[in-house]
């Protein structure tokens, strides 16, 4: 298994009045406070913090660290999200904070996201178990116990062509799922995954249309479909409440943004009984519904392919 390295800064825009803190582990103790007044940030003392180098995390106190949050009420929950800066990713950190959630966001680059009220945004891979603990560990003091994590990362291709050459490594989306499921599962008492697949994955594949599946054999989009079959298949071995959301070909368009975000998706089932080659879904309808899933615990344990 690939690892990057530890190395993680965390940036946190707090819901109250109290200032936002950026963090880095690999400085000295001082705290980086932003001043709303002057709009600048500054350097302060700082006793020793939770993510400071001397942080352990072992799992019992990772743990108790974790479950001793208070619920600022019965109804607001907090989300690890990995893939947030993506294009489906980034609607979900706004569906989640719309409904008052808060969520941590592991990412590539601090900048790939804008900091706002609830988010917590923590810079580190997906491949990196320590990396994972330290996004766990950087949530306020104020917010609830981990609720659940939603996924929605994908395999990296040098540019938007299908037959652009893969960047991500071998089992990418598999290990980096593997690794949030046993930290969760292990660290942080919580066993609610939330995973944003594909349509053509698993017992999807047969109802997959023939244009669609000699397109994605033909294409380096087959490498994608590849892994998702990895995580569809590896998930299950787990003791995690997981659910695998198989989109249909994914919308982009910008012109359809609103009417999205307003549109349920369909659900086909596991299989995606009824999938058709002009089928598609806007990225707006599906983060709508991937919250929606892990919010209310829906399809605990299955699959369903998705749908406008």
């Amino acid at each position: 298994m690939l690892h990057a390295a530890s190395k993680c800064s965390i940036q946190t825009e707090r819901t109250n009045q109290q200032p936002a803190l950026a963090l880095d582990r690999s400085l000295s103790p001082t705290i980086t406070v932003y001043d709303r007044d002057s709009a600048n940030f500054i350097n302060v003392p700082a006793t020793p913090s939770p993510f400071s180098n001397k942080v352990s995390y072992s799992p019992h106190k990772l743990k108790q660290k974790i479950t001793q949050r208070h619920h600022s009420s019965s109804k607001v929950m907090h989300f690890l999200l990995l893939g947030a800066s993506g294009r489906t990713g980034q609607h979900v950190v706004t569906e989640l904070l719309s409904q008052g959630h808060t969520a941590v966001a592991l990412v590539r680059t601090s900048s790939s996201l804008t900091p706002r009220p609830g988010l917590t945004i923590v810079t580190g891979s997906p491949l990196s178990k320590s990396d994972i603990r330290s996004a766990l560990l950087a949530a306020p003091p104020n917010s609830p116990p981990m609720s659940a994590a939603i996924i929605t990362l994908n395999t990296l291709r040098k540019s938007d062509s299908p037959f652009a050459a893969q960047i991500s490594p071998p089992r990418f989306l598999a290990d980096s799922c593997a690794n949030v499921c046993e930290v969760l599962e292990k660290d942080a008492g919580c066993s609610r995954v939330v995973v944003m697949s594909t349509a053509g994955v698993g017992d999807s594949w047969g109802n997959l249309p023939l244009l669609s599946k000699a397109f994605l054999g033909w294409t380096n989009v087959k490498y994608a479909l590849e892994d998702h079959g990895l995580v569809d298949e590896e998930i299950r071995l787990t003791g995690m409440d997981w659910t695998l959301v198989r989109a249909v070909r994914l919308r982009f368009d910008d012109d359809r943004k609103e009417m999205d975000t307003k549109r349920d998706v369909r659900t086909l089932g596991s299989k995606g009984d009824g999938m058709g080659l002009t089928d598609s879904v806007g990225v707006a309808g599906v983060a709508t519904f991937l919250v929606k899933v892990a919010v209310e615990r829906l399809f605990v344990r299955s699959a369903v392919v998705v749908a406008d």
